[in-house]
């Protein structure tokens, strides 16, 4: 008898803010799902860092969910332009390829680095 096929999850693209205790923030992209995602702060050093010393206090805001990676990619990108000039962002690389057919329908959503 054959097996019966596991109906793979399809990763939803999630843009989300990491707060620092000292409220400077990184603003990062991430496909990870469930509990990964829940672990998952960033890729910035310092944060990776922290994180594997396993007593930070950083707190995470999830900004967007996106079935297309093209629209979290794209919505990463403009907060990071948008909050450039802001010496609490932490972000230090911009790297944006983006297939712009791909961001049909994409709904900026209007973001401010405060934590709720």
């Amino acid at each position: 008898m054959k097996k019966a096929k596991k109906k793979k999850v399809k990763p939803t693209f999630k843009v989300y803010c990491t707060f620092f205790p000292d409220n400077t923030y990184y603003i990062g992209f991430s496909s990870k799902m469930h509990d990964a995602y829940e672990r998952y702060f960033g890729s910035n050093a310092e944060i990776l860092k922290m994180v594997k010393e396993g007593n930070h206090s950083l707190k995470k805001q999830t900004i967007g969910e996106y079935e297309k990676r093209a629209h979290a990619r794209a919505v990463e990108a403009v907060l990071q332009w948008e909050n450039r000039l802001d010496p609490r962002m932490r972000n230090r690389m911009w790297n944006v390829r983006i297939r712009l057919d791909h961001l049909t329908g994409l709904v900026i959503p209007k973001w401010k680095p405060t934590l709720e």
